[in-house]
């Protein structure tokens, strides 16, 4: 994958908590890498064409909130996912084309969430977060030696859980659905991640 896939989450991630250190607010940032599992259509449709699981890259913002709204947060996610065909699609594809070909979906998308800490003193702090974004999605269909792509931005919205050490370390569970493209259902999954936060957990 090109390097600057791989730099655009940590780069919106650490731009949002540069402005909000400028801004004197308190806050941290998260990177996280894990799976992309697909699920409904997008998993296997009625005729068993889909995607199978694939990896991403993910980078957040948590950002306090104002004193009035006590224990709330205000989240920023930014997320870059890779899933390819399952073996449905691809034997459907070669089928059609007549020879070898496969396919691939990639996901970029960001996403503003508020965050509401169910136990901040406890050693292992859970949080449930969800809110609604933008993510940009790319097919790529591969025959022989030619590729065609297809893109499209859609809204977006999500429900999460995370679970964060008094450490470094955190897991998150999020379900992402995105609005249907045309000719294509909508994309629904579960991106599940690991990574470590720099930065204070905010109480």
């Amino acid at each position: 994958m090109n390097t600057s896939w791989w730099c655009l989450p940590i780069f919106l991630s650490s731009f949002g908590a540069t402005q909000a250190v400028a801004q004197g607010a308190r806050s941290h940032i998260g990177i996280g890498i894990g799976r992309s599992i697909p699920t409904g259509a997008f998993r296997s449709d009625t005729t068993g064409e889909g995607f199978a699981g694939g990896w991403l890259v993910t980078g957040h913002v948590t950002l306090r909130a104002p004193s009035q709204l006590q224990r709330l947060r205000l989240r920023i996610d930014a997320t870059y996912a890779r899933n390819v065909a399952n073996d449905r699609l691809k034997a459907d594809l070669t089928t059609a084309f007549g020879q070898p070909a496969d396919e691939r979906i990639t996901l970029l998308g960001a996403d503003a969430s508020a965050v509401y800490p169910l136990a901040p003193a406890s050693r292992l702090a859970p949080s449930l977060f969800g809110g609604i974004g933008v993510w940009h999605s790319t097919i790529t269909v591969s025959v022989g030696g030619g590729s065609t792509h297809t893109s499209a931005t859609k809204l977006a919205w999500q429900l999460a859980g995370e679970l964060t050490g008094r450490g470094l370390l955190f897991l998150e569970v999020r379900y992402v659905a995105v609005a249907a493209a045309k000719g294509y259902p909508r994309t629904s999954l579960f991106p599940v991640s690991v990574g470590v936060r720099l930065g204070k957990r905010t109480p």
